[in-house]
């Protein structure tokens, strides 16, 4: 069961470094968004770099902020991919020139009818329905209503994904990367041992330890 895993929110260069031990890691997000606690600037993303596993891709990860200041800041960044979470057009999403993954809101089933409208786009990211709060409150919502849907897109799935689910989440939705966040922190930061516990709950699916 090889699963690419996500670590949104990273805050630190440390939390470059826990990440970066675990092959499974294959991606980092940075968040951009003013009403976040996990918010960063572009010399804090730079700086946490530095200690990132050169393989791993970086996300910058926005919400709330105008298609130019996104482009602006991914050129400084140097992200890999694009994450947007607000209201973003199909015309806006074709203006960025790396990768652009686009967040939909799980609701119910005809949430998924949102990915039609999006063609200038190379994956979605499968949240829960966080209101005006732009995803990454912890909650999950209910896998079976996409478990196809990764046979069309690719999909990112996330929201309240942890060490003690992460394996339903896979095996229901079959996604191409599995994202979190919250519940691999401590007191508001990432933790290395829940990031280490997570992999061991993945490797030992695969049929091997840590």
């Amino acid at each position: 069961m090889p699963m690419d895993i996500k670590i949104c929110g990273l805050q630190r260069p440390v939390d470059a470094e826990y990440i970066s031990e675990f092959e499974e890691i294959k991606y980092a997000g940075f968040i951009f968004f003013d009403r976040s606690r996990r918010n960063v600037t572009v010399d804090r993303v730079l700086e946490i770099k530095k200690k990132l596993r050169s393989d791993i891709k970086t996300v910058g990860v926005f919400a709330e902020y105008e298609i130019d200041d996104i482009i602006d800041i991914v050129d400084r960044a140097g992200f890999d991919i694009c994450q947007l979470h607000s209201d973003e057009t199909n015309e806006d999403c074709g203006r960025i020139q790396i990768p652009v993954w686009k967040s939909i809101p799980m609701k119910d089933s005809s949430s998924l009818e949102r990915a039609k409208l999006y063609t200038n786009v190379q994956g979605f990211v499968l949240d829960s329905d966080s209101g005006n709060k732009r995803g990454g409150v912890g909650k999950s919502f209910d896998w079976d209503i996409a478990e196809s849907f990764s046979q069309k897109y690719f999909t990112v799935l996330a929201g309240g994904i942890s060490a003690e689910n992460i394996i339903n989440a896979y095996n229901t939705v079959q996604p191409n990367v599995v994202d979190l966040s919250s519940s691999v922190e401590e007191n508001g930061y990432k933790s290395y041992d829940k990031i280490k516990e997570l992999i061991y709950t993945v490797r030992k699916e695969d049929g091997y330890g840590i």
